[in-house]
């Protein structure tokens, strides 16, 4: 993990996009929210989304363990996360389920990751800028 060099102010840090990261990742947001004055209860559902959307960028956007880049920055309780892996918009992508309401184990592989980053935080924005994927989370 390194600092960026970006113009993103409070904390920010650049990450391999590697399943180990996964955790050192969580906890950096998580000590950022924290630091911010978040309630524990809105820290430990952005804990979930930041780690969705970091196994995502790995698994499925980068195909895998590399060195590509995550960046992730954490200002006034928001957090930035931005990827280069191809474009996905995980707002407005197909679920895999149907989205009807049941126990989370009855749900499909596919559908409980994209509903977790749609629903858990309080709002998430998407866009795809300068050959990033960009989601600015507020929990």
């Amino acid at each position: 993990m390194e600092p960026t060099g970006n113009s993103f102010h409070g904390h920010s840090a650049r990450f391999d996009a590697c399943l180990n990261a996964v955790p050192v990742a969580v906890e950096f947001v998580h000590a950022a929210l924290r630091e911010a004055g978040v309630p524990p209860e809105r820290i430990a559902r952005c804990d979930l989304v930041v780690e969705e959307l970091f196994r995502n960028s790995v698994l499925h956007g980068y195909g895998g363990d590399s060195g590509a880049p995550v960046w992730i920055g954490v200002e006034n309780a928001c957090i930035r996360y931005e990827d280069e892996a191809p474009a996905f918009d995980p707002l407005t992508a197909p679920l895999a389920d149907d989205g009807a309401v049941r126990p989370i184990e009855e749900h499909r592989v596919g559908g409980v990751g994209l509903m977790l980053i749609r629903e858990l935080p309080a709002q998430v924005e998407y866009r795809y800028l300068d050959g990033r994927n960009r989601l600015v989370i507020v929990p």
